[in-house]
């Protein structure tokens, strides 16, 4: 991946906002190799890009952090249940369908979730398993789509879906409307018919 200025239509990645998500980033790695005990696949210390050696600190144009993954992840693990906010991937071997669910919905957070599958009947069951705002299928977890209704459940993006066509309802109040060009005074109307 190539890392450098978001603005460029060459760059994979750009940088993380400030130092202190660059610290906090860097951080997770210690705890990924460390107290957790996972395995560092790759990154987290050494890439390369346009802006030179990149390992977790700050060059002259931005703070960049180069693409990560940890494999041989537990639920437990902090990496597993924490938010990094930064490019680290948490990588689950699981057995089977039921297995990958529980993994899933292992968490306090519930934001975005994806599944791939040519299976439709499991597709449309994942939809429902998963604990998630959104569910993409075939689809990677970009996070949001602006036309669409956005928000997550649990601990994370909680509150209105404050997107698509009901950021309408958000953001205006309803008021009803009678209007009467007849000239005449209405009266209630009343059923006379005797029963």
């Amino acid at each position: 991946m190539t890392l450098g200025d978001g603005n460029d239509d060459d760059t994979d990645m750009g940088p993380l906002i400030n130092a202190a998500a660059l610290e906090k980033v860097s951080g997770y790695i210690d705890v990924g190799t460390g107290e957790d005990g996972a395995t560092l696949a790759f990154g987290g210390s050494q890439a390369l890009s346009d802006h030179g050696a990149l390992n977790g600190d700050a060059t002259e144009d931005g703070f960049f952090f180069p693409p990560t993954a940890f494999t041989g992840v537990k639920p437990e693990m902090r990496i597993a249940q924490e938010e990094i906010f930064g490019p680290v991937l948490a990588v689950f071997e699981v057995d089977d369908y039921e297995e990958a669910v529980r993994v899933a919905n292992d968490s306090r957070y519930g934001l975005s979730s994806s599944i791939y599958t040519q299976d439709v009947n499991r597709a449309f069951k994942a939809m429902d398993d998963l604990e998630a705002g959104i569910t993409y299928v075939n689809g990677p977890t970009i996070g949001a789509e602006a036309h669409m209704p956005f928000g997550g459940v649990k601990q994370t993006g909680n509150g209105r879906r404050d997107g698509g066509w009901e950021v309408f309802d958000f953001y205006t109040e309803t008021k009803t409307c009678y209007i009467d060009y007849s000239g005449q005074l209405q009266k209630a109307q009343m059923d006379t018919e005797e029963v």
